[in-house]
């Protein structure tokens, strides 16, 4: 076997070369110890100070819509009277749900970067209060808009300058008439909210402050404390006993858990058919799905496209077996490299650089606007002690948007960077272009700009390497890119569907009813190659996403869409990437498939799902090819 290559991509010179790792821990050398936030410079930090200064600001605010609130109860019973008045409620309405989602995102933002601080904990927990009495203080108005004639709301329309933006909002409350109850059934849902979150919130407390990994060995043989984002990273060991070793300890550790795990994932579905059959919906898919109009096939549709064609994956994982040469291939063979000389390190900033020029086919504008958000603070870049776990991006209508990162030098990491700075761009452009009522994203659009951006990422990744190894290590990674945004999100999905299924027709579901049915659909999807042991199934009970109702489908949809537009975007093509443009600009001021077809890609058709098929089935046999070679 030829010595191993350790490469860094650095974007200046666009050479491979090797590196060491960044300073920024540099008071913390212990390689058993967690950063603590103290240890991270500011360059580092989100700057929650452009939402708030000081938490005393937050509080003023607090008390200020508190004092505000009850001015929108006055315009109860009122709305059917005249435009004015269904013109000031909801201007009204509009100004405070602002400051309340300013409020709330601020305080989660607090309590991420640290969930071990009593202090954030409270504050979320007041925000999570004020939800609900928010919620309850506003049940009123989408009833009382309903009853308004037809014809009279034209005429209010007509009449009152600026009723006339919201007729969009008007029009989708009407097309969900059947399913928005009166004032007071109304006002017991909103009533119900802090309870509705309960199952979530329990999970992220389980899942971020209370679980505990061990310690285990790592390739030096040297004691290394467990945590998500290291575990991550081991699974890509050369060490098949560090891979072992990670898996089970992380497994283990929520083995501990496992009958509150299994009660607390089956108390959300049961939230989320009590949800469904209080608003007359026939399932709770069906539900989740009404908000944005999708039909229902849309979801069936995918599910079904992929199963029908699972063999690309099938020989995928055959592949991987062969190559390792492994008489068992297990879950913690999934992720680490075939290409056996190569490993890739990639310092915060040199990302930083690898992005903006990757970006470069969406505009010199978009690209000036990226450098602005990274220069900004807008993002909290590495993993600390007590900061909640994964990637995100968050912010509301009249704040930044925010990244939550747990950056650790990996290829994946810079990825991660890049996907989240499109959900950052689409929303700065979108709540500069449309008003209140519009801003923000559907769920099943916001996944597209981002995952345009991870697929120009790859594409100019692939285009500038010519070493041989480190092209096959790209190929490789795309390929898991795709199995983990598009295959794994739909045999996420098809789960979640089977076992609201399964609870809406009376099963009972324990925690081992949950852990068979994700082993058994896992099983299908990875095929006969993959053994899935007595600990890998647990997947089923640690999948934050999960506590979103039907949320992760749309990563697949995005995922397909974004393969669709790439090639028109990649190329130059000026009116695609107008349409494009057009379409970041675009929040809830259509439904999300109307405005995917204004910018290319029809989501009601199979086509995208089955180009991204085709394209890893692709994939996949030019890795082979080069593996042969």
């Amino acid at each position: 076997m030829s010595k191993r290559k350790v490469f860094s991509i650095w974007l200046v010179v666009l050479l491979f070369a090797v590196v060491t790792w960044s300073n920024t821990f540099a008071q913390s050398t212990d390689k058993k110890a967690i950063p603590q936030r103290s240890d991270i410079s500011d360059k580092y930090k989100w700057k929650l100070e452009d939402i708030y200064p000081t938490t005393e600001d937050w509080e003023k605010d607090f008390a200020e819509l508190e004092k505000f609130m009850p001015q929108v109860s006055t315009f109860k019973g009122q709305l059917a009277e005249s435009g004015k008045k269904l013109l000031d409620c909801l201007t009204l309405t509009d100004k405070l749900d602002d400051k309340f989602w300013k409020l709330y995102v601020y305080a989660n933002l607090k309590l991420d970067e640290d969930t071990r601080v009593s202090a954030s904990q409270e504050m979320a927990g007041r925000s999570d209060d004020l939800y609900t009495r928010w919620s309850e203080t506003i049940s009123f108005i989408q009833p009382e808009i309903i009853e308004i004639p037809q014809d009279k709301l034209e005429n209010f329309m007509k009449k009152e300058k600026g009723l006339d933006s919201y007729r969009f909002f008007f029009e989708n409350i009407i097309r969900s008439k059947a399913h928005i109850l009166s004032q007071e059934e109304e006002k017991i849902l909103a009533l119900s909210g802090d309870l509705s979150r309960s199952p979530g919130d329990i999970f992220a407390m389980i899942n971020n402050a209370d679980i505990k990994y061990p310690v285990i060995k790592d390739e030096n043989g040297e004691e290394v404390q467990l945590t998500k984002e290291r575990y991550l990273k081991f699974t890509e060991s050369r060490d098949r006993r560090v891979r072992r070793e990670a898996n089970h300890a992380y497994n283990s550790s929520y083995l501990k858990y496992l009958n509150t795990l299994g009660m607390t994932f089956t108390s959300q579905i049961k939230k989320d058919i009590f949800y469904a059959r209080a608003r007359k919906f026939n399932s709770s898919l069906e539900s989740s799905l009404n908000d944005n109009n999708i039909p229902v096939s849309v979801y069936e549709s995918l599910i079904e496209a992929v199963n029908k064609n699972l063999k690309p994956l099938h020989k995928y994982i055959a592949l991987r077996k062969k190559y390792l040469q492994y008489d068992t291939l297990f879950n913690y063979d999934l992720f680490v490299y075939l290409v056996p000389e190569v490993e890739v390190e990639i310092p915060y900033d040199s990302a930083l650089d690898i992005i903006s020029s990757a970006l470069a086919p969406l505009g010199e504008d978009y690209v000036k606007d990226l450098n602005m958000g990274f220069n900004s603070r807008w993002i909290d870049v590495y993993e600390t002690e007590g900061k909640r776990s994964g990637g995100y991006n968050w912010g509301s209508y009249s704040t930044n948007p925010y990244i939550l990162l747990n950056y650790n030098n990996t290829l994946d990491n810079v990825f991660t960077v890049c996907h989240e700075m499109g959900h950052c761009l689409h929303a700065y452009y979108t709540n500069r272009s449309e008003p209140y009522v519009y801003g923000g994203h559907s769920l099943f659009a916001a996944e597209v700009g981002s995952t345009v951006n991870e697929t120009l990422l790859m594409q100019y990744l692939l285009d500038k390497v010519k070493d041989k190894a480190l092209k096959q290590y790209l190929l490789e990674y795309y390929i898991n890119q795709f199995i983990n945004t598009f295959y794994f999100q739909v045999l996420l999905a098809e789960f979640e569907k089977t076992t609201h299924e399964k609870m809406e027709s009376g099963e009972a579901l324990s925690a081992e009813a949950i852990r068979k049915a994700y082993r058994e659909i896992t099983q299908r999807y990875w095929g006969p190659e993959l053994y899935i042991d007595s600990l890998n199934d647990m997947g089923a009970l640690r999948v934050p996403h999960l506590y979103r109702n039907f949320y992760v489908y749309q990563y697949a949809t995005a995922f397909a869409a974004a393969n669709f537009l790439f090639n028109d975007i990649y190329s130059g093509n000026k009116a695609a990437i107008k349409r494009y443009k057009e379409f970041l600009m675009t929040g809830t001021s259509d439904y999300p498939i109307n405005i995917l077809k204004k910018c290319g890609v029809d989501m009601s058709t199979s086509e995208p799902v089955d180009i991204t098929i085709k394209l890893f089935g692709k994939l996949v046999d030019e890795l082979e090819k080069t593996l042969q070679e």
